[in-house]
């Protein structure tokens, strides 16, 4: 088959890929292939998704999406099971994000001095735990946030590498655990040369993901762990919490 009708295969299924971010800046002009890996038996084409918009909701309490997350890199062909392999950017793990400010920071207070959280998504693993299926149209990736405040240390987080938020985003109808209903996503609209394939304004959705507590935040006592799961209503279930995602993707043939 030529790369064209591969593309027009892959891109509904491809644009899965929108993501869970916690940002509130673009990272780059899109598309970007920066870094994408040359050709070979596992590198067919190279791959770019960047949010646009979108929302995540923890047990009521709404963080705005920003264009906040990319996913660079390559994919392969897919299998037998539509599962494609993903290949990182050289020299990163095909994950960049940037931070977003938690509304209302740590204690609900916008200009309170001292007070604002930022929040960072960062990949829970490495690029070999994004799993791509373009057979049922769906990517499985684990996350954590790290959260930053001059209170809270250098490594606090929700979720660990160990205990990520296991994500898993797609355009079709979820199947969520109650109180949650099922939601739907969509595939949004192509744009095809023999060169490069784009789809824009795909809306990706998850609402059967369960947050843990937060993490290693501050010293002594777990009383700042305690401020911030009180604040983000951490730990929370599977069947309370939900995600909405609209991004673009590009794909272009491998070097």
């Amino acid at each position: 088959m030529t790369f064209r009708r591969h593309l027009a295969a892959l891109c509904a299924s491809l644009a899965v890929v929108a993501w869970l971010a916690l940002a509130g800046s673009a990272l780059a002009a899109f598309p970007n292939y920066t870094g994408c890996p040359s050709r070979s038996a596992t590198v067919w084409a190279c791959i770019d998704i960047q949010n646009t918009r979108g929302n995540l909701n923890i047990k009521g309490f709404n963080v705005p999406l920003g264009e906040s997350l990319e996913i660079r890199g390559a994919i392969s062909l897919p299998d037998e099971e539509g599962n494609n392999v993903f290949t990182p950017a050289r020299g990163t793990t095909g994950f960049f994000s940037t931070s977003v400010r938690v509304p209302g920071g740590l204690l609900g207070i916008e200009w309170l001095p001292g007070n604002e959280v930022l929040a960072t998504t960062e990949l829970a693993g490495s690029s070999s735990d994004i799993h791509i299926n373009t057979d049922n149209q769906s990517i499985r990736i684990p996350v954590k946030v790290r959260l930053s405040n001059f209170l809270f240390g250098m490594n606090c987080h929700i979720g660990t590498s160990t205990n990520p938020v296991v994500l898993n985003l797609i355009t079709g109808t979820t199947n969520p655990p109650p109180p949650n209903r099922p939601i739907s996503g969509r595939v949004g609209t192509p744009s095809i040369t023999p060169e490069e394939i784009r789809v824009i304004d795909n809306v990706n959705v998850n609402n059967e993901f369960a947050i843990p507590a937060s993490s290693s935040c501050g010293l002594g006592l777990g009383l700042i762990n305690a401020l911030i799961d009180a604040r983000l209503r951490l730990p929370s279930a599977a069947g309370n919490n939900s995600i909405e995602v609209h991004n673009n993707l590009a794909l272009s043939p491998a070097p």
